[in-house]
């Protein structure tokens, strides 16, 4: 599976989130026409109801009360007859429509004339009867009411309905069915919405009705915004998920790597101390430096140094194990930082492996006390001052100071090594990690774990480290921490 995941793995899962949206996108799309049709629909069940309305209110004066009147001409029935009348006039047959009110009864009479034989084509002079006093100057303006008071009731029926469109009728001549304005009727041509054409009222017939909406979009989108906005944070969690997991296998790449890297360094750093007990131990046995008590006494020595150098390297790693699990339990006590330091400095002088670098400790003027685990705390400047002298070249100067006021000890670990590319300075930390080495480094030998351990500790005496590195120019280590306060 290392082919697959390595040479594959941002191929597959990037097929993998184009499907997810492809398919989103082929949904909402599916998603998007129906909401067009639902769209259209509910249009023209305003436009319907509104034409019944007008249709209701052009004849409805003087018979407000009647309940069986205002039913017949809101009716869905006398809308459908109504238009079938005026769609017989597309079939070349000649009709009559009037209309009569009196007392107590509404007269209607729809005539129908079909030819037997195809009629010539022929301009029919339109017959237009009024009311008593009523002329066409007359007719027309109570036409433009009636037409003013359909615009009005299409709002109110789209509001109704949920269909906050913007959109503007279109006049066709009732007798001739041309459109009055070819302007307008063009631009119509493109309109997401048209329709039918309605006779707006039941006195007049003088033109019929279309809406017309030019874009639909916004309301079908409006509609949709759910749906959206839930394919949208899918999709964002899907492509978070697929981040996450990628930094998560990289993070275990890379851990791997370096617990083999580890692994390789510890086991060679182990096999020194142990070769060179060995060859002390056979030295002593092969030339028999019991009778050389000299010799003897150094080889000793030799060898007790080199134990306790393998030693500390096995309580560093089982250190860092319990810190991980949570078994390691401070033992804080007043604890003077600067004679922690005095005593590390000290120690470490005495060795042999210093190659002519010095540690100069700059102290303050009065004590540094801190609440602090002084065992885990010593083990933290060891190993500041220890990989300092690992990447210091030789005849380096490693200065360390300490400072301290009432709520803070702050320590510093300066040297004049070859510093930390900025793109390590916050890894240096992380376990296992080293810094690779380039040319001005030859063959350092490290775990990787020194840092990761001091990071641990400091942070569980409440305080935090920083590096402050420039290659070329030498890396500080500044650990802060909080001041002793009696409780």
């Amino acid at each position: 599976m290392k082919w697959l995941s390595n040479k594959y793995a941002y191929l597959l899962v990037a097929l993998v989130v184009l499907a997810s949206v492809a398919l989103q996108a082929a949904w909402l799309m599916q998603l998007f026409r129906a909401q067009q049709v639902q769209v259209k629909r509910d249009l023209d069940q305003a436009v319907s109801s509104a034409a019944r309305m007008n249709d209701y209110l052009s004849i409805a004066k003087g018979q407000e009360k009647s309940e069986n009147f205002r039913n017949f001409f809101l009716s869905k029935e006398w809308l459908q007859l109504k238009q079938a009348f005026t769609g017989m006039r597309a079939h070349q047959v000649n009709a009559s429509f009037s209309s009569e009110l009196k007392n107590d009864t509404t007269i209607i009479g729809i005539g129908l004339r079909v030819a037997n034989t195809p009629p010539k084509p022929h301009r029919g002079r339109v017959i237009r009867n009024f009311d008593e006093g009523e002329t066409l100057e007359t007719a027309m303006l109570s036409d433009k009411q009636d037409l003013r008071r359909m615009d009005s009731l299409v709002k109110v029926e789209c509001d109704r309905n949920l269909v906050a469109v913007k959109g503007h009728h279109l006049l066709y001549d009732y007798e001739t069915g041309k459109p009055e304005s070819q302007k307008v009727w063009k631009s119509a041509q493109d309109a997401d919405y048209r329709s039918e054409l309605y006779a707006y009222n039941l006195n007049f017939f003088f033109h019929n009705y279309q809406f017309v909406v030019p874009s639909i979009d916004n309301i079908v989108i409006y509609r949709m915004r759910y749906y959206l906005i839930s394919s949208l944070i899918m999709l964002l969690l899907t492509g978070t998920a697929f981040i996450f997991l990628f930094r998560v296998i990289r993070s275990q790449q890379l851990y791997t790597q370096a617990r083999l890297a580890f692994t390789g360094n510890m086991t060679h750093e182990l096999k020194t101390p142990v070769a060179v007990i060995e060859a002390a131990l056979d030295a002593i046995k092969r030339y028999q430096l019991a009778q050389d008590p000299g010799k003897l006494y150094n080889y000793i020595d030799i060898s007790k140094t080199e134990l306790q150098r393998l030693n500390l390297m096995i309580n560093k790693v089982l250190n860092l194990d319990q810190l991980d699990d949570g078994e390691i339990k401070l033992r804080p006590e007043l604890y003077d930082v600067q004679q922690g330091l005095e005593g590390v400095v000290s120690s470490m002088q005495l060795q042999n492996g210093l190659n002519g670098t010095k540690i100069n400790l700059v102290q303050a003027g009065e004590p540094c006390f801190v609440d602090g685990d002084p065992v885990h705390l010593t083990n933290v400047f060891y190993n500041l001052i220890d990989n300092a002298l690992k990447y210091c070249p030789a005849g380096s100067t490693i200065t360390i100071s300490c400072d301290c006021d009432a709520d803070n000890v702050q320590i510093s670990f300066s040297d004049n090594g070859p510093g930390i590319a900025k793109m390590y300075k916050e890894r240096i930390f992380d376990r296992f990690f080293r810094v690779p080495e380039s040319a001005e480094l030859h063959n350092v030998k490290g775990s990787g774990l020194g840092l990761h351990y001091v990071k641990q500790i400091i942070e569980r005496h409440g305080g935090r480290i920083r590096v402050q590195s420039e290659p070329g120019k030498g890396s500080n280590f500044i650990i802060d921490l909080p001041g002793y306060h009696e409780v």
